[in-house]
């Protein structure tokens, strides 16, 4: 199905297919932090938002599978876009209907497995590795949340932040030279990790509430918390001073759903794994 939709989808863009699938996805990144933004202040003492977080995160979720769906039918590999349509059309029904959710979880992780698997033809050991846990932070916070088994909370949110901090492996030029290293990112990135861990150790409950509201962190320690931190902030930085937008995008999606413990956080990071793995496929 997927195949016969890229084909009458595809003609019709004339050539602009990339345009629009980078255009989705950085429309779907902006999305994902406008929510991850209310949701802080609208948590944060002293500090009126005027939207509720209700509406922001349907509204996000919905940009978000529709970008889903808008990268699945210009990609060039089917399997990709099969994926991509499970991720996208799955999302879309759980904003619709409550009794969804547990099928559009199990959508969104064999749909973004087979993206995973695609890509895993092409990826290098260390960025398959990177991948792989991924995936597995996407799987295990999908059941800790959706699929009802809460005592693999803490386990999801470590997996998760663990994944986030491999994100560099996305960005790097040449991870087996350190003479190719952008060590102006890397200098930002252990900035990033001295700052959030010592934050962290200084005002400890203000740093747990902001990682538990923002990004859904339950039961992981602090030094985790950091070096996902430092790991978000090293790609985006390397993503940015190369100019690859889809990739610092890609960052954004996943640093900011954070644990995919509920669909509205599984889908961007379900997406972002996709385009990390479509940058890497390209380098």
């Amino acid at each position: 199905m997927t195949a016969a939709l890229q084909q009458r989808v595809r003609p019709l863009l004339h050539g602009g297919s990339h345009s629009l699938a980078d255009l989705a996805i950085g429309a779907a990144a902006v999305a994902v932090a406008a929510r991850y933004f209310a949701v802080l202040f609208v948590n944060a003492p002293g500090y009126e938002v005027p939207v509720a977080p209700g509406p922001v995160t349907v509204a996000s979720t919905a940009v978000v599978a529709a970008a889903a769906i808008a990268v699945a039918v210009t990609d060039a590999d089917p399997l990709t876009g099969i994926g991509l349509l499970f991720v996208g059309v799955f999302g879309l029904l759980s904003l619709l209907s409550s009794a969804a959710a547990l099928p559009a979880a199990a959508a969104v992780v064999l749909g973004t497995a087979t993206v995973a698997a695609v890509a895993g033809r092409r990826l290098d050991l260390v960025s398959a590795a990177a991948v792989a846990l991924l995936v597995a932070a996407l799987s295990i916070g999908l059941a800790s949340g959706v699929g009802g088994w809460t005592d693999l909370r803490p386990v999801a949110s470590t997996v998760a932040l663990l994944g986030i901090a491999s994100t560099p492996t996305f960005a790097a030029t040449d991870w087996r030279s350190l003479s190719t290293a952008d060590w102006g990112a890397v200098i930002g990135g252990l900035a990033a990790f001295a700052v959030v861990f010592g934050v962290g150790r200084a005002v400890p409950f203000v740093t747990g509430a902001v990682t538990l509201t923002g990004t859904g962190v339950v039961g992981t320690s602090l030094p985790v918390v950091a070096l996902a931190a430092a790991g978000a902030v090293t790609a985006a930085s390397a993503a940015s001073r190369t100019r690859r937008w889809s990739l610092l995008a890609g960052v954004a999606l996943v640093a900011f759903a954070g644990v995919p413990a509920s669909l509205p956080r599984a889908l961007p990071f379900a997406l972002g794994i996709a385009v990390l793995t479509a940058q890497e496929g390209q380098r």
